[in-house]
């Protein structure tokens, strides 16, 4: 038996064991049930019993009444937030899924792992568990803890305010606990399990802290000279494009690199909204990011969170980057190398490179040999974009994990944070490539110059 709604009809077929059709009933959602049948020369009906006829009508008012809920059901949801098995089952059932580990399987925070490393002041475990050392640690922490304690995540409006102490009893989660949190969470990827066994706190407890403290590092860095995302004055400039030739001769104004990077995000239920970030080249859904690199390895434009779909030059339209580099074009000579990706027409503050080292459209040979030299080297510094992106995902593996799909705004500014903090790594840690390639007097000890 089949049955479809067209438009205020109902129309119910029967079906034999053979395939042929015996029934064929058209009814209105608002007319009474009378007979099942209805007489034609094309439809032959092999018995006309009464548990047909009732069966027919039951038939009738189930499509009905679906039709009705359908109505008052609402908006979709798809079935993956629906859980329509998970709430099917019982208390204890629920709890044998929960991927969490309970209070009691956990020591307390004052003896976890963490506290341990904390105490430790080992520079190798710090690097290791959460990309800076010591002393780096403690510069953060001291920005970080006044924020820290002047803020509660723990209000009846869900939202981050200001507080003071005045009773109670007071956190157990100290400011540096909920600064190593987030940054051991940026060294790690999957679940977040072995961190409740690292710092002993609960599921809940957990993520609560991990929100609140990536939104403090966002707010308390994004304008901090060691963190922030801005264009460099024009005595650096000229410091980066000396670097920059000292190992590309020919590309004396070169002072920046620049690529695009593609990080995974889970699709949507929606198709239109699935479309946006899917990416048919790779066939998989992205968030589009394009980043400049400078010599000493840090980020000095950025343009993130763009949906997959969009092209790496219409990112860099988007966020104005190309505006950005002619400002600096103009006023300093600075040029950015690029790869091919990006559009040099009428751009002459791009240096792009060329996977066609055989031809070139100078009028004499000198030039042409000049300008096929000088796009070798463009090729061969344009790596050092490569080398920035791959340093962002080695310094913070949480990056290669699939975002979720959210739309609150969790994104961005986590990327962000990934951001601010990748800019703290280069200028206070030092481990870098680019940095340590084409600056690495950054890393001497002025002192040792020094003889007495």
């Amino acid at each position: 038996m089949f049955a479809r709604s067209c438009g205020p009809k109902i129309e119910i077929f029967i079906f034999c064991t053979n395939g042929l059709v015996t029934t064929h009933v058209t009814r209105g959602l608002d007319e009474t049930p009378t007979s099942p049948f209805c007489e034609s020369a094309d439809l032959a009906f092999p018995t006309a019993s009464s548990f047909a006829m009732s069966l027919l009508d039951s038939a009738l008012l189930l499509c009905l009444a679906r039709h009705h809920a359908r109505k008052k059901r609402g908006p979709y949801k798809h079935s993956r937030l629906r859980k329509d098995f998970f709430k099917s089952l019982s208390i204890e059932e629920r709890r044998r899924r929960f991927r969490k580990v309970p209070r009691s399987a956990l020591i307390p925070l004052a003896h976890s792992p963490w506290r341990r490393l904390l105490a430790s002041r080992n520079d190798q475990a710090y690097i290791t568990m959460m990309g800076f050392d010591c002393e780096s640690f403690d510069r953060i922490l001291d920005k970080f803890g006044p924020m820290f304690s002047g803020h509660t995540p723990f209000d009846e409006s869900g939202m981050i305010v200001e507080f003071n102490y005045t009773r109670g009893r007071k956190r157990k989660v100290q400011p540096a606990d909920c600064l190593g949190l987030v940054l051991v969470w940026t060294r790690t990827r999957g679940s977040l399990n072995v961190l409740q066994l690292v710092f002993g706190l609960t599921y809940s407890n957990l993520s609560v802290y991990l929100r609140f403290g990536i939104r403090l590092m966002v707010e308390t860095f994004k304008n901090d000279p060691l963190a922030r995302i801005a264009i460099p004055s024009i005595d650096e400039i000229e410091t980066f494009k000396a670097a920059f030739a000292e190992r590309h001769p020919l590309l004396t104004d070169c002072w920046a690199t620049m690529d695009g990077l593609k990080l995974y995000l889970q699709s949507s239920g929606n198709s239109d909204i699935q479309e946006r970030f899917y990416n048919g080249w790779t066939h998989d859904h992205y968030v589009t990011s394009v980043f400049c690199f400078c010599p000493d390895g840090t980020i000095p434009i950025a343009f993130f969170n763009v949906p997959g779909c969009v092209h790496d030059s219409q990112v860099a339209e988007f966020g104005k980057i190309y505006d950005k580099l002619e400002n600096v074009y103009r006023t300093t000579g600075g040029m950015c190398c690029v790869d091919s990706a990006f559009g040099s027409v009428n751009r002459k503050y791009l240096y792009k490179s060329c996977q066609d080292q055989l031809g070139s459209n100078a009028p004499t040979r000198r030039l042409r040999k000049l300008d096929l030299q000088k796009k070798r080297q463009a090729t061969s510094a344009r790596q050092t974009a490569e080398w920035g992106m791959l340093t962002m995902q080695a310094s913070f593996p949480r990056v290669k994990d699939r975002f979720v799909y959210e739309e609150r705004g969790e994104r961005r500014i986590v990327l962000k944070m990934f951001v601010l903090l990748y800019n703290m790594r280069a200028r206070m840690v030092g481990i870098n490539q680019i940095r340590n390639t084409y600056m690495p007097h950054l890393e001497r000890d002025a002192n040792e110059d020094i003889r007495f």
